[in-house]
């Protein structure tokens, strides 16, 4: 019985953050949508965008793959691959 509390308790604080994380990749995604339309510069859209993906990718890990439970190994490998990959696609579009 006390276990069946615990997870519900769980279930009810993890529900809240889903939520508010569903609105912050919401919010990002509306941001990146007009982004290009209030920044000229293409280095600083590109840049910006790869940021929200860096953004938006962080909170999958963490939220709704719940790997912040996870061992460590395994989050820092999905946070790695979240950073590499905007990076050397900032890299090329900047060289």
């Amino acid at each position: 019985m006390y276990e069946g509390t615990i997870v519900q308790n769980n279930k009810a604080i993890n529900m809240a953050a889903a939520t508010k994380s569903w609105f912050l990749l919401i919010t990002l995604s509306v941001i990146a949508i007009y982004l290009p339309a209030f920044v000229d510069n293409r280095s600083l859209t590109i840049i910006g965008a790869l940021v929200i993906v860096v953004l938006k990718g962080q909170q999958i890990v963490d939220i709704f793959m719940e790997l912040n439970n996870a061992p460590k190994l395994w989050r820092t490998l999905f946070l790695s691959y979240i950073l590499l990959v905007p990076l050397i696609i900032t890299i090329i579009y900047l060289v």
